[in-house]
């Protein structure tokens, strides 16, 4: 999980915001900076959706990896919010082959 750990240390930590108003901006930043890192992210937020964690322990499980966003506080939030990080890499890796 070290490209899901690395995305969430060094783009949403305490200060994500310095990327912009919203997280799909500080995701827009690791696009531009870490494009060999995109496919094998997108690959272990799968993995790490794909778990039997309860949404508690997910969220302290990416707390732990420096991430200060809070998605949410009902079921499932996390693994939303993980999701529609994984769709924005997925939709940059697909519009980017098709150049």
């Amino acid at each position: 999980m070290d490209a899901v750990k690395n995305l969430m240390g060094g783009y949403l930590h305490q200060d994500w915001d310095v990327y912009g108003g919203d997280v799909s901006d500080a995701v827009a930043a690791f696009l531009r900076d870490a494009p060999s890192r995109i496919a094998e992210t997108a690959d272990q937020i799968d993995e790490l959706i794909a778990t039997d964690m309860p949404e508690g322990a997910l969220e302290r499980r990416l707390d732990a990896w420096g991430c200060a966003y809070h998605a949410g506080d009902t079921d499932d939030d996390y693994r939303r919010w993980l999701m529609e990080i994984r769709d924005q890499m997925r939709t940059f890796l697909a519009t980017s082959a098709a150049s």
